[in-house]
């Protein structure tokens, strides 16, 4: 694998390096579309392809409409996605991305032989450009077609559309050497930009990644935008994550990462024949600016449209994973680095979706797909009669419902700010990339399923608890009239209002918690609910309104050391411990 710099395929054609907006360091944002496609595909000695050509040439055909219908500076597809006769005749008809913008079109397999008739053909409109390969009739190629404007290098005559195509150098492995024995391999990685004066772009095609070692990390990772296209049915193999960590393990917030896969459940073949891969999606944004925007309000806009946040403990970093049902997704996103920037401009956000399209097979388009299902309407009936007052949580704020339902559960971490979306226990995703989230919920994996019931079963057994009016504490009574289940940032530790509108902590740490692990919930919460108090009797009156309930040996429910905080000779208006020693 060979980072070559686009300059080195230009200049020999007489072409200028485009300036790329997105490659721009400055304060403005850029636009980015990407498109993660249904998958119908067929596969065999000659190549990967749609099995429904048709369908394929309207719904892309219906991709470069939108990339010139929102001016998108960045035009994605995956891997295999882009049929070559609906590219070509979008080219012939005058479709082509604006000056400065950039489409990265994952492209059907083809023969590399053929595309020197492609390049005659469409000579009249564009430049065609691809690394010299000894042709091999008995192999394809898997292409990346980049499209873009470039100037001509004496600048006498007007700017040229360009196709550079770039070729898979690394194959997948599998069981049947698919593309071991089909592919042809390139050996080039274009490198849009330069270090010394502009952002840098790259991009690897899948299992480019299991090439992409040290020494091409520590060549590309400064200031880059790394793009990842694929048509994986495995996308969080742990070869396949490697570079990501390569990347991601220098110094510096100047990294980013968008990996684009086809939507989930590919289907392979046709008819009867037809197998299905059970994948997952797995696109996702990967960054980490000091400055990221990790507010409700944004992250929630973003859940809205089918962008769902997570932090990546493993390289602290925000990943943000698309929905994984096919879709078109248009990004607005600030750049990967700011140069010559002032320090009050200089606000690296991240990307905010602002649409989200599905294919409407009535109109055959594009159409606004405004809140793309997100799961959780499949799996909140677990919490029982608490589902109704959930639903409306995360349907305002699907981060208050987490933390509510973290609450209820006193699964809080060792820190005053619990409640962020760093340290809730559901939103942290370990290097398998396994998502825990409960308000986004596609993720198939058994265990993550496992998390998600069971933290919605507390809440509805606490729902019971508070409601079954028999056994609640004297301090408790209020609720007996009425209570919501709520977060406010101004009462973070507390998750029950009543309809008095008196504030409570209630907790259900079901049958698998020991006394000990208990204790330390409770004394925890407590900490936070005094440090949080502006006064001593507020402290003791919030603390008196803390309960924790478990089930027992015998199998009763039973309250926590209920007198604790009602002892009138020791309020224990004082702290409770020593916060950053206990476990």
């Amino acid at each position: 694998m060979q980072i070559t710099p686009i300059d080195e395929m230009l200049a020999p054609a007489d072409l200028g390096v485009p300036l790329l907006r997105v490659l721009i360091p400055n304060e403005d944002n850029y636009s980015v579309l990407l498109l993660q496609p249904k998958g119908l595909i067929d596969a065999d000695a000659t190549g990967v392809r749609h099995v429904d050509s048709v369908l394929a040439a309207k719904q892309f055909r219906g991709f470069l409409d939108e990339a010139q219908r929102t001016k998108a500076d960045l035009a994605v597809t995956p891997e295999y996605s882009m049929p070559w006769a609906t590219l070509l005749g979008a080219l012939k008809a005058g479709h082509k991305p604006e000056k400065g913008a950039l489409w990265a079109l994952g492209c059907e397999s083809i023969k590399y032989g053929d595309l020197a008739a492609i390049k005659l053909d469409i000579a009249p409109q564009a430049t065609l450009l691809y690394e010299p390969l000894a042709a091999d009739p008995n192999r394809f190629v898997d292409p990346l077609a980049y499209v873009f404007i470039a100037p001509v290098a004496n600048g006498t005559s007007p700017d040229k559309l360009v196709v550079l195509v770039q070729f898979k150098t690394c194959p997948m492995g599998d069981n049947g050497h698919f593309e071991i024995n089909g592919m042809q391999r390139g050996t080039r990685i274009y490198q849009f930009g330069a270090a010394t004066n502009s952002l840098r772009l790259v991009s690897l095609i899948c299992s480019d990644a299991l090439d992409f070692l040290d020494q091409q990390a520590a060549a590309v990772y400064d200031r880059t935008l790394v793009l990842h296209i694929q048509l994986n049915p495995k996308p969080r193999q742990e070869q396949f994550k490697q570079y990501r960590s390569r990347l991601m393990r220098f110094g510096g917030d100047s990294t980013e990462i968008i990996c684009l896969n086809w939507a989930q459940d590919v289907f392979q073949g046709s008819g009867k024949h037809s197998k299905c891969w059970n994948n997952i999606s797995g696109s996702a944004w990967y960054l980490r600016p000091d400055k990221f925007d990790d507010g409700d309000q944004t992250l929630t806009a973003n859940h809205k449209r089918g962008l769902y946040y997570t932090w990546l403990l493993a390289l602290r970093s925000h990943a943000l994973f698309f929905n994984y049902q096919p879709a078109t997704y248009l990004l607005r996103a600030t750049k990967v680095a700011h140069i010559g920037v002032s320090a009050s401009l200089s606000r690296r956000r991240g990307p905010q979706m602002i649409e989200t399209r599905s294919w409407d097979e009535v109109t055959s388009s594009w159409v606004d797909h405004t809140t793309p299902a997100d799961g959780f309407a499949s799996i909140v009936a677990e919490c029982g009669n608490a589902q109704s007052q959930i639903k409306s949580l995360a349907d305002i704020n699907p981060f208050n419902a987490e933390r509510v339902l973290a609450l209820c559960a006193g699964s809080i971490g060792p820190s005053q700010d619990w409640y962020t979306l760093r340290s809730l226990d559901s939103f942290g995703i370990e290097s398998s990339e396994v998502i825990r989230r409960i308000t986004f919920c596609q993720d198939p994996d058994l265990d993550a399923r496992a998390f998600r019931i069971a933290r919605l079963k507390r809440c509805g057994r606490l729902w019971e608890i508070l409601t079954a009016q028999a056994g609640l504490p004297a301090a408790l009574e209020d609720l007996k009239a009425g209570f919501h289940l709520e977060w406010n940032p101004n009462y973070a530790h507390q998750n029950v209002l009543s309809s008095a509108g008196k504030r409570s902590t209630v907790i259900y740490m079901g049958e698998d918690a020991s006394t000990s692990q208990i204790e330390t919930v409770m004394k925890r919460v407590a900490e936070y609910l005094h440090r949080a108090s502006d006064s001593p009797d507020s402290s003791i009156e919030a603390r008196q309104r803390l309960h924790v309930w478990f089930r027992n040996d015998t199998d009763q429910i039973e309250l926590f050391d209920a007198a604790r905080y009602l002892k009138y000779d020791d309020p224990r208006s004082t702290s409770e411990f020593d916060i950053a020693r206990a476990e």
